[in-house]
């Protein structure tokens, strides 16, 4: 892996993670059709990481309220701003335990088994089925943040389990969880942004050491650091790009990638 390289899966990484349009599909895809060899495991979560910093710092407000949330959860008298984020905190926690369970026992076993290219093109199918349902208009009342209820965070954390497939975009399933339950696509952005934290966050601790070690992840740490920033950068700035996007258009744009990127990486990979 050379610095090149490392850069390009970088901005690909950053590009797609908060796109629902599965960042790690496109690390399989892409790779593949250049002719470069898959990325290692350490590696690509080394990329994850740079999107993992890149929501944090553009939550950083919202992460924090969300920590003093927990404490404030055994206060007996709160705002009205506290008990926002004290319910918005444990709704998110009741999301992240479907697909956390399941990753820690079987996301590896997954990961080695889908991650062959032609696979991951039939999983960029079903994300696009999965966006263009998520188009249709079918509610006059759509539920926010502020009345996020169980409902909503089963609906997103059940969700979650399917985008531990390669080809399956963890936010694209997430943010299709919520508007399925009820929630606008703007708020089931945010809560799916917000819960990628701990998800993302949680997953690297796993892989931090082997990453960090080149002779474990196959790659010098020069590529490393180059390909994290890239994945940083641009990360943070699709973040932005993707929230004035969906005020335009619907998801149907995003689904229309994944078939394209699914045609091609079947012919060509």
């Amino acid at each position: 892996m050379n610095v090149f390289r490392a850069v390009v899966l970088g901005i690909i990484q950053g590009g797609t993670e908060f796109l629902p349009v599965s960042s790690s599909g496109n690390l399989v895809i892409y790779p593949a059709m250049f002719h470069w060899g898959a990325p290692t495991l350490s590696f690509v979560m080394a990329l994850h990481m740079g999107t993992f910093f890149a929501v944090l710092l553009y939550y950083i407000k919202d992460v924090w309220r969300l920590i003093l949330a927990f404490f404030n959860t055994f206060k007996k008298e709160r705002t009205e701003e506290q008990n926002f984020y004290v319910h918005l905190f444990w709704m998110l926690f009741i999301a992240l335990l479907p697909a956390g369970i399941v990753g820690v026992l079987f996301a590896n076993k997954i990961a080695n088994v889908f991650s062959e290219p032609h696979t991951v093109c039939i999983f960029f199918f079903i994300t696009a089925a999965l966006l263009i349902l998520a188009s249709v208009n079918w509610r006059k009342k759509w539920d926010t943040l502020e009345n996020v209820s169980l409902k909503h965070a089963l609906s997103v954390g059940f969700l979650q389990i399917i985008a531990l497939f390669p080809g399956i975009s963890r936010s694209g399933s997430t943010i299709v969880g919520g508007i399925f339950s009820g929630m606008n696509q703007k708020d089931a952005a945010r809560f799916s942004f917000l819960l990628s934290i701990p998800t993302i966050g949680g997953a690297g601790l796993f892989e931090i050491k082997d990453a960090l070690n080149a002779s474990v992840s196959g790659i010098s740490h020069t590529p490393l650091f180059f390909g994290f920033l890239a994945s940083f950068i641009v990360g943070f700035l699709s973040i932005g790009f993707f929230f004035k996007v969906i005020k335009r258009t619907k998801f149907y744009v995003f689904a229309i990638y994944c078939i394209a990127l699914g045609v091609i990486g079947l012919v060509f990979s």
